[in-house]
């Protein structure tokens, strides 16, 4: 009796471990896909019938299209931050005061903050297994080689790609991202250089100085010039690297064949995960604008055209992983893009290189404009968004944080800190359609540019401009990027009011004043007024001393030649 009694009792645990372990299984998968300066005019299911995007088309047929999701911010860095945590990057430190809005060296103590949670990391301590593959461009290391930004620490069980971004520094055409804004930046520097040498010897050769004071002057002027020249043209062996977890393995980047490498390691994670049968996040973030020789002339548009339709080919490439390995009909597909398209980027060859904008006003850069922000989005999960879903409520990158947390780990948001997204589950399942969003509010760096509000069911949604950029005539772009400060926009009051469900393409101004024109700019300024008095003052990651690239922090690979290709893709290389 004691035996049988036994033996029912190893039969049940038995059958519970077995059930868990099924539970496990089940578990939705997710996929995120982001892409770099994609504008929303460049995607075939957004309207554009010249570059073919079948695979980013096919993910909206069998889900959800997005036509207005909305980034946090009009750059990468505070985007992707604000993706991740699903907060204004403002409340993080990951907005700029000044010029310098992202991430702009390798070796600085900038980054995303150890207290900021990520999606990631909620994913990781659910028992999933996560991995990052290609750009991140939110730090590496605090104040010694620490790793506190870098992937690893924020969530992501493998790592494989650029910690920075890609710069047209990085290419084999000698363009530099300083030139291009200032034609003369060398040559001005080399003359502060030579000037300040010539007139420090003539004030000790005619004893108008003594030693000390021309050690000081050389200090105050030559010094700087030397170091900032020296920065600006070691761009490329500063920040031009590709990481596998912490390790440099290959230094600068070599771009040929690069999104195939990526596509590998993706298809890799994804062959871990059938035979271990964990639950997994993989997040592939595509880098722009270099294309392989198999999509050299692909499209009707250059360089950035082919690397569009090869982007397309990858993320293909991973959903058919999915589909082969039996993963996909478990599995949440997310595709976005960190803001919109760079108007003003050019190739060498003058060239569009920047993404496009479509019927929107504006791009990359420029605060609350739609083009910047307003980005290509479609989402797929079967059973769970109907094929063919149309969503046109305002939603946000930010919403991916709390419909991950809630509807796919199942845990309850933090009472410790603000979430700005909200869970979107409701509105893609077809449970709600109250749009999630009454207000959303448009930065440029630290200050509000514009902000929209969306009143009962979503029929209108009304944005107001506090600030727009000044534009070269009537480009819609401001040379090479438009900035933030007091001398770059135009100040409005009373601010510019637009129906942007009506007017997308923000051209007929409404009355301000109307009564009832008044009455929503009045709403709108009050839910501003709010939200600024809601931001608690955090150390900011773009302070000029966090900025700053330090020698001691520069990851290097092959000391001292500091130039590496990464062993594991030679064959690629040789091609």
């Amino acid at each position: 009796m004691e035996a049988m009694r036994l033996s029912s009792v190893l039969l049940g645990v038995v059958v519970l471990m077995a059930s868990a372990a099924d539970e496990r299984t089940k578990r939705p998968n997710v996929v995120v896909f982001l892409a770099d300066d994609l504008g929303i005019g460049d995607i075939g299911c957004f309207g554009n019938g010249t570059i073919r995007t079948p695979n980013i088309d096919r993910i909206a047929r069998n889900g959800a299209k997005l036509t207005h999701h909305l980034t946090a911010a009009a750059l990468c860095t505070p985007s992707r931050a604000a993706l991740l945590t699903g907060r204004y990057p403002i409340r993080s430190g990951m907005a700029s005061h000044h010029v310098g809005r992202v991430i702009l060296f390798v070796p600085s103590e900038s980054g995303i903050p150890q207290n900021e949670t990520t999606f990631a990391e909620v994913a990781q301590r659910n028992g999933y297994a996560t991995a990052l593959v290609g750009k991140w461009h939110l730090g590496v290391h605090c104040k010694v080689k620490d790793f506190c930004h870098h992937p690893l620490n924020k969530g992501f069980d493998f790592f494989y790609g650029t910690p920075m971004t890609n710069l047209k520094d990085f290419g084999d055409s000698g363009d530099k991202v300083a030139t291009s804004q200032f034609k003369r930046f060398n040559p001005i520097l080399l003359s502060i250089i030579a000037g300040t040498l010539v007139a420090a010897w003539s004030l000790l050769r005619f004893g108008l100085f003594g030693r000390c004071g021309v050690g000081l002057l050389l200090i105050l002027l030559v010094f700087p010039a030397c170091v900032v020249l020296f920065v600006v043209n070691n761009f490329k062996f500063m920040n031009s690297m590709i990481m596998r977890d912490f390790e440099v393995v290959e230094q600068p980047i070599r771009f040929r064949n690069l999104t195939q490498r990526f596509v590998n390691e993706g298809t890799k994670f994804l062959e871990e995960r059938q035979k271990d049968k964990k639950p997994f996040l993989l997040m592939m973030s595509w880098l722009q604008v270099h294309t392989s020789d198999e999509f050299k002339g692909h499209s009707a548009h250059g360089a950035f055209g082919d690397n569009v339709e090869e982007m397309d080919w990858g993320t293909g490439e991973i959903v058919n992983a999915l589909e082969r390995m039996g993963l996909l009909d478990n599995t949440l597909v997310y595709f976005t893009s960190d803001n919109g398209g760079h108007l003003e980027e050019k190739g060498h060859d003058g060239s569009q290189e920047g993404g496009w904008h479509g019927i929107y006003r504006g791009g990359k850069g420029q605060g609350g404009m739609e083009g910047g922000i307003r980005v290509p989005t479609v989402m797929m999960w079967k059973n769970h968004i109907k094929p063919q879903t149309v969503i046109d409520a305002p939603t946000s990158l930010m919403d991916v944080f709390p419909t991950l947390m809630t509807s796919v780990f199942k845990e309850k948001l933090p009472t410790d800190r603000v979430i700005d997204g909200r869970n979107i589950y409701p509105l893609l399942s077809g449970k709600d359609s109250t749009p999630p969003h009454k207000f959303l509010f448009h930065y440029c760096g630290t200050d509000i540019h514009a902000a929209r509000y969306t009143p009962g069911k979503g029929e209108d949604v009304y944005k107001v401009h506090y600030a727009t950029p000044r534009w070269i005539g009537e480009s819609e772009g401001c040379g090479f990027m438009c900035h933030c400060n007091e001398r770059h926009v135009i100040r409005h009051s009373p601010p510019l009011l637009y129906n942007i469900a009506k007017d997308p393409s923000e051209k007929t101004l409404l009355d301000s004043s109307d009564p009832e024109n008044r009455k929503i700019i009045q709403a709108i300024g009050d839910a501003v007024q709010s939200h600024r008095q809601g931001v608690e003052d955090v150390p900011s990651q773009f302070a000029f001393g966090r900025m700053a690239p330090r020698p001691w922090l520069q990851p290097y690979c092959n000391f001292p030649y500091f130039d590496c290709v990464d062993a594991e893709y030679g064959y690629l290389h040789d091609r």
